[in-house]
C-alpha cells in the first residue's frame, strides 16, 4: 500500500526547498522595482534597462541550468550554489549591487544581472524542476510540495512591506538568515534513488550530449513552444505590463488603486496555494493537455473580459482569476513534459521549452503591445490580445498530444 505523500520526508524536503526558495525570493524581488527608484534613485528608463539585462543574462542561465540538472539528475552541486547566491544577498546587494549602480551604473547592471539571474530570474524554474524530479522519484504530486512555495511569497511579502518602511536593507538580510536555513536543508537531504518507484531515477548511464540535442529535433517540442509563446508569453505580458497600470487608472485618486492592487496580490497568492494543492488531482483526471488548453481558456477569457468590464469589483475579480491560470499551467506543463518526453530530460525541456521560450515572447512583443495599447487604448488592445490567445489556445486543440495517444505509442 502506497503511504500518503504527507508521511514521505521526501514531501517536507521538496516543500522546505520551495518554502525556503520562495521565502527569499519575496524579501529580495517582491519590492525590487520600488528599491531601485525610491533607495537607488533611478528613473523608469534606468529600471527598463536593468530588468532587460536581467531578463536577457537569465536566458543564457536558464539553458546552462537545465541541461546540467538534467545531467545531475537528484545530485545537488547546483542546488548548492543556489545556497550561496541566498546566503550572499545581503552582502552582495547592499555593499556591491547597490554602489556600482549609483557610481558606476552600467557595471552594476552587469554584476546585478549575473547576480540575481542565478539565484532568483534563472534559479525559480531550476528549483521548480529539482522539486519536480523530486516528486516523480519518490511518488507524489508536485503541485503539493510547490503549494509551500506559494505560502512563502504570500507571507514574505507581507513582511517584506514592513520591514521596507523600516531599512529597505533588512530585507536582503532576512533572505541571507533565509540561505543559512537553506544550506542546513541541502545537508540534510540525501535522497536515495534505489528506493525510487520510477525506473527512470535508477539509470546508472549518464545523460550524453546527443540525447540532450535530439529534443529540439522533435516536433512536438517546437509545437508546445509556439504554444508558450502564444499563450503564456502574451499573457505574461498582459499581467505584468498592462493589467496593473489599467487597475490603477480606474481609481480617482491611483494611491487608491496602489493600496487595492496590493491587497488583491496578496489575497491572490494565498489563493494560489490552495489551487496549487488541488490541481493535479484535476489534471490527472482531465489529462495534461486538457489542462493547458484549460489554462489558455482562463488566460483569453481574463484578457478578454478585462476591456469590455467597468466594475471595479469585477476587475477585481478577474484579478484573482490569475490564480487558475498561473497553477494550472505549471502543473499541467510538468504532466506534459513527463508525458511526452524523455524524463530524464525534464529540466531540460522545462527551463528550455517553457521558461525560455516565455522569457523570449515577452522580449520580442512587449514593446509592440505596449506600443498598440497606446495608439489604440485598453479596450481594442484587451479584444485583440485576448482574441490573439484564443486562437493559440484553438491550435493546441489540434496539435498539442493528447494524453491517451501519447501513452499508446509509448507502449509499442
Amino acid at each position: 500500500m502506497t503511504s500518503a505523500f504527507y508521511n514521505k520526508p521526501s514531501y517536507w524536503f521538496a516543500s522546505c526547498y520551495s518554502f525556503m526558495y520562495y521565502a527569499a525570493g519575496s524579501f529580495v524581488f517582491s519590492f525590487y522595482a520600488i528599491w531601485l527608484s525610491k533607495e537607488i534613485g533611478l528613473t523608469a528608463k534606468h529600471t527598463g534597462i536593468i530588468y532587460s539585462f536581467n531578463y536577457f543574462v537569465s536566458l543564457i542561465i536558464m539553458i546552462v541550468y537545465g541541461v546540467y540538472q538534467d545531467k545531475l539528475v537528484l545530485k545537488k552541486q547546483l542546488i548548492w550554489f543556489q545556497s550561496i547566491i541566498i546566503t550572499l544577498a545581503a552582502p552582495a546587494l547592499i555593499y556591491v549591487y547597490e554602489p556600482l549602480l549609483k557610481h558606476s551604473f552600467y557595471i552594476g547592471v552587469i554584476f546585478g544581472s549575473f547576480f540575481l539571474g542565478f539565484g532568483w530570474v534563472a534559479g525559480m524554474g531550476l528549483i521548480d524542476s529539482y522539486c519536480e524530479k523530486i516528486s516523480r522519484a519518490f511518488g507524489f504530486e508536485f503541485g503539493q510540495c510547490r503549494t509551500w512555495g506559494c505560502i512563502a511569497y504570500a507571507v514574505g511579502t507581507f513582511i517584506a512591506g514592513i520591514l521596507i518602511s523600516l531599512n529597505p536593507h533588512l530585507n536582503f538580510w532576512a533572505a541571507s538568515g533565509i540561505g543559512i536555513c537553506f544550506m542546513l536543508l541541502n545537508l540534510n537531504f540525501k535522497p536515495d534513488l534505489s528506493q525510487s518507484s520510477q525506473a527512470v531515477f535508477k539509470n546508472k548511464n549518464k545523460l550524453s550530449f546527443n540525447e540532450i540535442i535530439s529534443v529540439f529535433t522533435l516536433k512536438k517540442f517546437w509545437i508546445f513552444v509556439i504554444y508558450v509563446l502564444g499563450t503564456y508569453s502574451l499573457y505574461n505580458i498582459y499581467d505584468q505590463q498592462l493589467f496593473p497600470v489599467y487597475f490603477t487608472q480606474q481609481f480617482n485618486d491611483i494611491n487608491d488603486g496602489y493600496r487595492l492592487y496590493g491587497i488583491l496580490n496578496s489575497f491572490q497568492v494565498f489563493l494560489e496555494a490552495g489551487v496549487m494543492f488541488c490541481v493535479p488531482f484535476v489534471v490527472n483526471r482531465v489529462g495534461a493537455k486538457n489542462a493547458l488548453i484549460f489554462a489558455a481558456f482562463i488566460s483569453a477569457s481574463r484578457i478578454f473580459l478585462t476591456g469590455h468590464v467597468n466594475s471595479i469589483a469585477i476587475i477585481s475579480i478577474i484579478k484573482l482569476m490569475h490564480c487558475l491560470e498561473i497553477s494550472t499551467i505549471l502543473v499541467s506543463v510538468f504532466k506534459y513534459i513527463d508525458i511526452n518526453f524523455n524524463a530524464r530530460l525534464s529540466a531540460t525541456v522545462f527551463l528550455i521549452g517553457y521558461q525560455v521560450a516565455g522569457s523570449v515572447g515577452v522580449i520580442l512583443f512587449s514593446t509592440l503591445v505596449g506600443d498598440f495599447y497606446d495608439t489604440t487604448g485598453a479596450a481594442t488592445t484587451f479584444n485583440n490580445l485576448g482574441l490573439v490567445v484564443l486562437g493559440f489556445m484553438i491550435f493546441a486543440i489540434f496539435f498539442l498530444n493528447s494524453d491517451k495517444k501519447t501513452k499508446e505509442i509509448n507502449k509499442k
